[in-house]
């Protein structure tokens, strides 16, 4: 079975993304979490792999967070917040801009890097293209062994070297706890660069200099980082190379031992509790579901939910207006997912080879699993290699364009380069937009076959064309609608009946918006929405149907005691309206559908725009 054979889907739209559609500027979904307050999620362990730089004392108070890695994201102080979200429908207008001048590192301790002592230097396209990154199921004996020669040479580096692999992991750790702050002269709002537009240019910089120090490290500068393939059949299952555990460098101690030899669930969150169906067991029906929800999963993540630069590599940057910033779907789906899938899972604090949070605390649901930690894990590398993957392919096969913000474009960082003689480098958004300038591309074998893109979705329930939503005019009567503010539980289905689906203008989707939900970073969070589906019926929507609008969905950072994040979320609903006979209704209902334990205080009730 090769999962979604049939060939039902939309093919990506062209349409150029502008600066200034009011809803969702071109292309097909829009997924949009948006946090109010920074996530945090320090990771500085106790253990002999501690993410520790050497003790420095001028640490960056002007120097704007060099490092290795600098993108931002607003982070969010609870008055801003607070202030920017009471006012319903107000949209972020003007981006704010980020370079390395506006961001400063307000912790002189683990994990912010030292100052530069040498000037930093522009970043300089590489001349030709080099590096060829290939799957990781389909690398042959020599390539294997070059790959983990290269992260052993990598982990025997002193950590005082910014090339080193605890700094490389240090540096995803800075970026989301705290350590980092936004105009800390003015503003003074926590930065981070997960949950907007940052998400996706800023790990293609991280991963990119990563990879050039690796091939650098075993002397062979055409080395391309090895892709974890999860979006083909054969790759959903963490690779075999990265399982050995007898000397190996690309093994981690903390993945979850019960997902190692089974099916990747790219949908994970949907239901953490369901048996994890075995990858080299038989190909039965239990094996033949997991790989067509799989596949569903990217195909809404690449096609139904990229209708947009908003809605697939996530809202802009407003720090004076944290809940209209969110997550593109690319953030969302597969790469959360597997994020908490892969981690060692563990609730409480006590537990041996746990991590410690910016509190203090100890966290035991670690590596891939907790974001402070999760560039410990080399297979995080690998993971990110196939999402920066799926960007490329976004943007190159399926004709989705970037913003043209020059507040976008002209976003810059600096990372470090070069092991034997580390320099800063600045670097870019517009500088990352096409793979050849960074001297890389991908395996076009690899591209040829893209099971998901031809993926058939399915009903979940009947519809009618003119229906006005899936409630009959008699329930409508008598159904009690969700009265916002609304706290929802796992499994607690909210139904808000009678959207009004205003008309759809030219070049302009359709885009659902949920503002101002609050929820705990300390935990995992998801609920999915859908359109017109009963409720006895929603616990049973995901991916695979077409009555799926999208999703929000978080990896577990930490957090404060009693600390609420404040997000929203944006979906692209066109092609959902049109599979389930809508287009053209006035109404529809709209069905929020928690999958975890966690609280989520939904403060306004959902509304489509055009």
């Amino acid at each position: 079975m090769n999962g979604c054979m049939a060939s039902a889907l939309v093919a990506a739209a062209t349409t150029p993304a502008t600066a200034k559609s009011p809803a969702c500027p071109s292309k097909k979904t829009s997924i949009t979490n948006l946090r109010a307050r920074a996530v945090s999620c320090r990771a500085t362990g106790r253990s002999s792999d501690d993410l520790l730089w050497l003790p420095r004392r001028e640490i960056l108070t002007g120097l704007g967070g060099v490092a290795a890695g600098l993108v931002g994201y607003q982070s969010f102080v609870s008055s801003v917040a607070n202030a920017a979200e009471e006012v319903a429908g107000e949209k972020c207008t003007k981006p704010d801009p980020v370079t390395d001048s506006l961001i400063g590192c307000m912790d002189p301790t683990t994990p912010c890097p030292p100052k530069p002592k040498v000037p930093v230097l522009d970043f300089t396209p590489e001349s030709k293209v080099k590096r060829i990154r290939r799957p990781v199921h389909l690398l042959d004996r020599e390539y294997q062994e070059k790959y983990k020669e290269a992260v052993a040479k990598m982990k025997a580096l002193p950590a005082s070297n910014p090339l080193s692999f605890t700094a490389q992991a240090a540096i995803h750790q800075a970026y989301c706890d705290h350590h980092y702050h936004y105009d800390p002269d003015k503003k003074n709002v926590d930065f981070d660069v997960h949950n907007s537009w940052l998400f996706a240019p800023w790990h293609r910089m991280y991963i990119y200099f990563y990879e050039k120090a690796l091939g650098q490290l075993i002397g062979d500068d055409t080395f391309g980082l090895p892709f974890w393939n999860w979006d083909t059949p054969a790759g959903m299952v963490v690779p075999a190379l990265f399982k050995d555990t007898f000397a190996n460098p690309l093994y981690d101690r903390n993945r979850n031992p019960d997902h190692l030899d089974t099916v990747a669930n790219l949908d994970f969150l949907n239901n953490n509790k369901s048996t994890p169906v075995a990858f080299n067991g038989p190909h039965d029906k239990a094996y033949e579901v997991a790989i067509y929800k799989n596949l569903a999963t990217v195909h809404q993540q690449q096609l139904r939910g990229a209708g947009c630069a908003r809605s697939f590599l996530g809202e802009k940057l407003c720090t004076d207006n944290i809940s209209k910033q969110g997550q593109g779907s690319l953030e969302s789906m597969a790469h959360t997912a597997l994020h908490v899938w892969v981690g060692r899972q563990g609730g409480g604090t006590s537990c041996t080879g746990g991590v410690v949070d910016f509190k203090g605390d100890i966290k035991c649901a670690n590596d891939m699993g907790f974001l402070g930690s999760a560039g410990r894990d080399p297979l995080f590398y690998s993971h990110h290699a196939n999402v920066d993957r799926m960007w490329h392919i976004w943007s190159t096969k399926l004709g989705g364009e970037g913003f043209k913000d020059p507040e976008w474009l002209n976003t810059s960082f600096v990372f470090y380069d070069d092991v034997d003689n580390p320099h800063p480098v600045r670097i870019k958004f517009r500088d990352v937009i096409d793979t050849k300038n960074l001297g890389y591309t991908y395996d076009a074998e690899a591209d040829k076959d893209l099971p998901w893109k031809d993926c058939q979705l399915t009903s979940l329930v009947p519809h009618t064309k003119g229906a006005g939503g899936a409630m009959n005019k008699l329930r409508k009567a008598v159904i009690k609608a969700a009265v916002f503010p609304v706290t929802v539980t796992k499994n607690n289905v909210i139904e808000v009946p009678s959207v009004v689906v205003p008309a759809k203008k030219e070049g302009q989707p359709r885009v659902l918006v949920i503002q101002g939900f609050e929820y705990d970073p300390n935990v995992a969070n998801k609920f999915d929405v859908a359109l017109n589906v009963p409720k006895d019926s929603a616990l049973d929507v995901g991916p695979q149907n077409f009555e799926f609008a999208g999703s929000f969905a978080v990896v577990p950072a930490s957090g404060l005691a009693g600390e609420k994040v404040k997000g929203g979320v944006t979906f692209s609903v066109e092609e959902c309206l049109k599979d389930i006979k809508a287009a053209d209704d006035s109404t529809v209902d709209v069905i929020i559908v928690p999958r975890t334990e966690g609280e989520i205080r939904i403060n306004s009730a959902p509304t489509i725009q055009s």
